[in-house]
C-alpha cells in the first residue's frame, strides 16, 4: 500500500485541529446556556487537572521516577505567564488571544528551565532522594513567592486579565494528551519505560538514562507551568497557596488512583476526584454519609467476595465480618452520630475524602487501569479472559488455575496481568 505523502499527511491534522477547535468553540457557546457558572466551573478545572495529571504521568508513570515538586512547577508558570500579561499584556498592540498565547508560551518555557535547573543535579538520584528534592524545591518557590511584593506576596496575584477559558483549557488538555502519547509511543517512550522498568539494565543497553530522566522531567515541568498558566488566568488570582505542597500530592493522588503510566486511566480520575471534591463541599447532612459508609461497605464486601466463593467454610465467616462491621458503623453512625454530624459535617470533609482514597487504593492497589489504557481492544480481552476463566474455572471446587491461566493468556505480550475492574468487584 503506498504511503501517504507528508503534506497531504499534515493537512489532515490540521483539518482534525481545526473541527475540534470549532467543537471546542461550539461547546463554549452552547454550556452557559445549559448549565449555571458553578458547573461551568468545575468542567474547566477539571481541565486544568487533566493537563497537570497527564504532564506527571511522564514522570511518575512512564518514566518510573518520583517528583513531589509539580506544583513548584506550575507556580513557576503560572508567575511567569501573570507578570506577561498583567505588566506587558497592555502596552502591545495585540487582542487578548494573541497576549496569552504568548503568555502560555513562556509559561511553558520558564518552567521547562526550571525543570532542567532543578533536573540535571537531582535525576542522577533515585526513589526517595529525588521525592525529597522535588518536594524542596517546590516548597522554595513557594516561599520566594511570598516574599516579593510586585507579584502580590503572601497576599496574592490579583486582578488578573480573565483570558484562559473552555476553548483554552480544553485545548491544551487534548495537546498535552497527544504530547504525551506520542512520546510514549516512541522510541523514546520505550526508552523511558526501560528506565522505569529496571535502570541499571537500560543503562547497560546504552541507554542514556540521566538525558531521558531529565528530557521526560523538562516535558512535564513545561505542562505544569501551562496549566499554572490556564488557572490563574481563569481565576484571576495567583496565590502562594494554591501550589503548596498540599496541591502536588494531589495531583500524585491523581496519578496513582487511575494507574501509573496509563493516560487514559489517571484523566479519568482527574475528573473524578474533582468532582469528587465537589460533591464533598456541597455535603450537608448525615443521610448522605451514611449512604456513602453502605457504598463503602459494599464495596468492601463484594471485593472479598470472590476469593470467599473459592475457599473453605473459614472464608466464608472471614468474608462476613465485613457485612457485620458496616451493619455496626451504620447503626452507631445514625443511632449515635446524627445530631454531631449534622453540626461537623463540613468539618469531615477531607477526612472523608482521605477514606474514599484509602479504600479505593485498597479495592484497586495498581489503579483504576493498571498500566493499560482504555479503548475497544481492552475491553475485548477482557471479556475474552471472562469468558475463558468461566469456561474453565470452578469456583465451587476452587480450581481456578485454567481461569487465571485464561485471564493472564487475554493480555498482550510484555502487558502487566492486571485482573480488570471486574475482577476486583
Amino acid at each position: 500500500m503506498k504511503a501517504s505523502h507528508p503534506l497531504a499527511m499534515w493537512i489532515g491534522r490540521l483539518l482534525i485541529a481545526g473541527i475540534g477547535l470549532g467543537i471546542l468553540q461550539g461547546l463554549q457557546m452552547l454550556l452557559p446556556h445549559w448549565l449555571n457558572p458553578y458547573y461551568l466551573d468545575i468542567i474547566n478545572l477539571a481541565g486544568i487537572n487533566i493537563i497537570l495529571a497527564v504532564s506527571l504521568n511522564l514522570i511518575n508513570g512512564i518514566t518510573g521516577q518520583f517528583s513531589l515538586g509539580h506544583a513548584g512547577f506550575m507556580a513557576v508558570g503560572a508567575y511567569s505567564a501573570a507578570c506577561f500579561t498583567y505588566y506587558a499584556g497592555p502596552r502591545l498592540i495585540l487582542a487578548n488571544g494573541p497576549v496569552f498565547a504568548i503568555a502560555l508560551v513562556i509559561a511553558a518555557i520558564a518552567a521547562g528551565i526550571a525543570g532542567l535547573i532543578v533536573g540535571l543535579p537531582s535525576l542522577r538520584l533515585r526513589g526517595d532522594y529525588l521525592a525529597i528534592v522535588t518536594l524542596g524545591f517546590g516548597q522554595i518557590i513557594v516561599s520566594l513567592i511570598r516574599t516579593i511584593n510586585e507579584i502580590g506576596g503572601a497576599s496574592g496575584f490579583s486582578n488578573l486579565p480573565q483570558m484562559s477559558s473552555f476553548v483554552w483549557i480544553y485545548s491544551g488538555a487534548i495537546l498535552c494528551i497527544l504530547t504525551v502519547r506520542n512520546l510514549a509511543d516512541s522510541n523514546l517512550g520505550r526508552s523511558m519505560r526501560a528506565v522505569r522498568d529496571d535502570e541499571v539494565a537500560a543503562e547497560a543497553m546504552g541507554i542514556n538514562t540521566t538525558g531521558i530522566k531529565v528530557l521526560a522531567f523538562v516535558i512535564s515541568s513545561m505542562w505544569a507551568g501551562v496549566a499554572g498558566a490556564l488557572q490563574v488566568h481563569y481565576l484571576q488570582l495567583a496565590h502562594p497557596n494554591d501550589f503548596t505542597f498540599v496541591r502536588s500530592i494531589e495531583v500524585v493522588v491523581m496519578v496513582v488512583l487511575g494507574g501509573l503510566g496509563s493516560i487514559t486511566g489517571v484523566t479519568l480520575s482527574a475528573v473524578s476526584l474533582k468532582i469528587l471534591e465537589e460533591i464533598l463541599r456541597t455535603l450537608s447532612g448525615a443521610f448522605w454519609v451514611g449512604l456513602g459508609v453502605v457504598a463503602l461497605s459494599m464495596a468492601l464486601s463484594f471485593s472479598r467476595y470472590r476469593s470467599a466463593m473459592r475457599a473453605s467454610v473459614v472464608g466464608w465467616l472471614l468474608w462476613l465480618r465485613w457485612p457485620v462491621l458496616a451493619t455496626l458503623a451504620i447503626f452507631l453512625l445514625f443511632h449515635y452520630g446524627q445530631s454531631w454530624l449534622q453540626q461537623n459535617i463540613s468539618a469531615l470533609r477531607y477526612v472523608i475524602y482521605s477514606l474514599i482514597l484509602i479504600v479505593l487504593m485498597l479495592l484497586r492497589p495498581q489503579g483504576l487501569l493498571g498500566r493499560s489504557e482504555l479503548s475497544w481492544n481492552l475491553l475485548r480481552r477482557r471479556q475474552i479472559a471472562s469468558a475463558k476463566e468461566s469456561s474453565t474455572g470452578d469456583p465451587n471446587t476452587g480450581d481456578v488455575s485454567q481461569g487465571r491461566a485464561g485471564s493472564v493468556a487475554a493480555h498482550e505480550p510484555g502487558e502487566p496481568a492486571d485482573e480488570g475492574i471486574e475482577g476486583t468487584l
